[in-house]
């Protein structure tokens, strides 16, 4: 009488027929395996990610926030940071599932070809991420882009909406350290709490952690900003931008935006536009960092931006060593 396997109920010889039943289970135990493996890839549970933009033009699809990948009925899962990649025509990414590491807190590594192999990785344990064909990205869960779109393509829930209260943006602060030892920061004009809510502090282009044990603390009861590490000059003084956000009382009721990660470019000398790599109607505003200052927008400053194309013209073309930071904020849809 034959046995069958746990999962797919596979028959094989019962113990007793040898000299099959041996070789018989382990083949079949080893298809069953392989089989299950497949099918919860196969319905892999896709996660947040943010907001997704392609361009064609550069090769570059981005994504705002962390993509987590989970299988079906197993624990077996990881996540994929926010960031981006490049992919050429006829072009797949993809990645490995951790079936050995039974947990969702593993970094999946991507992979660029133009077919879906790994030496020494069982077929069944890589799964898609997105593939390319003429202009078009094509995603596992079935979703797309075109050339120029942006969009969410994991998200969940039957409304994504991340209410912002109203608040304002004031302008950059740029200080750079005049002596060594400096662990204090007061950013010119000062402003305080109730008005003040939030705080960042770039130091030499780095953007420094808040809190006791971190980078620096503030306070905004009086705007002073305390430093865990003091200024140094040698080889080269610091170098501080600071970002403060006050609430606005001018009678706007919501603001629904997210800041997208910030675009650091060092682009070739000469080159006259940047690619802020997001199109409207997700892109609403833009504003552009050179050299650590804030650029003016407009038509008779320092660079325009076109939401629609999501292009940044500059005044004045880029020159060697030059480092452009962009920052972002996109609509939620």
């Amino acid at each position: 009488m034959s046995e069958l396997s746990p999962r797919n109920l596979f028959p094989f010889p019962s113990e007793r027929e040898q000299p099959f039943y041996d070789p018989f289970k382990a083949g079949q135990l080893a298809q069953d395996a392989a089989i299950y493996a497949n099918s919860d890839n196969g319905n892999i549970v896709w996660q947040k990610g943010g907001i997704f933009s392609w361009n064609a033009a550069t090769n570059t699809v981005f994504w705002t926030d962390t993509i987590y990948v989970n299988g079906y009925s197993s624990p077996f899962g990881g996540y994929i940071p926010e960031g981006s990649v490049q992919l050429q025509e006829n072009e797949v990414i993809y990645f490995q599932m951790p079936r050995l590491v039974q947990n969702t807190d593993d970094e999946l590594q991507l992979f660029r070809s133009s077919r879906i192999f790994l030496e020494g990785a069982r077929l069944h344990d890589l799964r898609l991420f997105v593939s390319r064909r003429d202009d078009v990205l094509y995603f596992a869960n079935g979703m797309s882009l075109k050339d120029g779109d942006t969009g969410a393509m994991f998200e969940a829930g039957l409304i994504k909406l991340s209410t912002v209260l109203p608040h304002k943006h004031e302008p950059a602060w740029l200080w750079i350290a005049p002596a060594a030892g400096i662990n204090t920061l007061t950013p010119v004009p000062i402003l305080i709490a109730p008005d003040l809510v939030r705080v960042d502090v770039y130091r030499n282009g780095q953007l420094l952690g808040e809190g006791a044990t971190e980078d620096y603390t503030v306070n905004l009861a009086t705007g002073i900003i305390t430093l865990t590490v003091p200024t140094v000059i040698v080889p080269g003084p610091d170098k501080f931008i600071v970002f403060r956000e006050t609430r606005d009382d001018t009678g706007v009721s919501v603001s629904s935006h997210q800041h997208a990660s910030t675009l650091l470019l060092k682009p070739t000398p000469g080159t006259g536009v940047l690619n802020a790599l997001a199109t409207s109607p997700f892109l609403l505003r833009v504003d552009v960092y050179r050299n650590g200052q804030l650029l003016s927008v407009g038509a008779t400053e320092d660079y325009t931006v076109d939401l629609v194309t999501g292009l940044i013209s500059l005044a004045v073309a880029s020159v060697l060593n030059d480092k452009f930071e962009i920052h972002r904020e996109l609509a939620i849809p």
